[in-house]
């Protein structure tokens, strides 16, 4: 398959940047919130725009597939209490999240595949596969995400 160059660098650095914070976003909106404390373990209620679990996983869709984005919501440790979201309490660790570097390995006229190098973690960048959906409205949606580094956001959900 021919290398299209037509979507630009610029625009898929972006969208895997925005992709890769989503879950914080998500994660940090409820540090200033109510906590609960339910089996020994705290909860901070979430935002009302992530208030429920339709609306978080329609935030996370704006990046990423369904699956994926079922799984990034499933490692939120969400808890329905009173008809409110709560995320559990703590500190999530460094992952990388931000594109340093950038390269198309391959675009057809109806996916990308992109290799990225992201910083985040102190110890070092971590190489990202990342198979990109190119939408009929020209959106684009990351379909599948490949990465030696066990990040807890992307973990099997039991």
């Amino acid at each position: 398959m021919a290398v299209l160059k037509e979507t630009s660098l610029p625009r898929l650095r972006t969208l895997i940047n925005k992709a890769e914070q989503a879950w914080f976003v998500v994660y940090y909106s409820a540090s200033t919130r109510k906590v609960i404390r339910i089996n020994g373990n705290e909860y901070a209620q979430l935002p009302l725009r992530f208030s429920t679990r339709s609306k978080v996983l329609a935030y996370f869709k704006r990046y990423w597939s369904s699956q994926i984005s079922s799984t990034l919501f499933c490692n939120l440790k969400t808890i329905s209490y009173k008809g409110r979201l709560y995320v559990i309490v703590g500190d999530p660790g460094p992952v990388p999240v931000e594109v340093v570097s950038l390269l198309i390995k391959n675009e057809t006229s109806r996916y990308l595949l992109v290799r990225t190098s992201l910083s985040g973690d102190p110890d070092s960048n971590h190489i990202v596969y990342y198979r990109i959906h190119k939408q009929t409205d020209g959106k684009l949606m990351i379909t599948k995400r490949i990465s030696a580094y066990l990040d807890y956001r992307y973990m099997p959900c039991h």
